[in-house]
Order: C-alpha cells, then structure tokens, then sequence
C-alpha cells in the first residue's frame, strides 16, 4: 500500500498558544484592571489576546514600519 502526499502543511502553533492565554484568564485579568469605554466592540484582554497571536504569527500590528525597515536590513545584510 503507498501514500502520495501531494501537500504537507505545518501545524499552526496559535491555538496552543490561545489556549494557554485563556488557560490563565490573561483578557480576564486584564479586563478587571481596565474599565470599559462606552464605544469599546472588543474588550482590552482580547485585544491583548489578538495582539500576542498576531505578534507569534510574524505579524506585529503595532509598529509595522518598524519591524519591516528592520527585516530590509536583516536580509540585506546577509
């Protein structure tokens, strides 16, 4: 019997890591120390939550021109 595997994909590590974060009620622990505003869709723990996912993944929302002028000069100087 043979297997053809035509695509492999890697096993995302975000839902260990999400799991963790809820495991220690990280947005619950965050969200008692800021009140909420009045126009707020999304409560500060869980934007902390998607802001740590988003950093993990190579995406970092905060300062995007920051960490792409340093990846220019990382693959430039090799």
């Amino acid at each position: 019997m043979s297997v053809t595997v035509n695509r492999v994909a890697p096993v995302a590590h975000l839902p260990l890591v999400l799991g963790v974060l809820r495991k220690l009620e990280i947005a619950t622990l965050i969200d008692s120390m800021i009140p909420p505003h009045q126009d707020q869709v999304v409560s500060a723990g869980r934007a902390v939550e998607a802001l740590v996912l988003s950093i993990l993944d190579g995406h970092h929302a905060l300062y995007p021109e920051l960490f792409i002028n340093l990846k220019y000069r990382s693959e430039k100087s090799i």
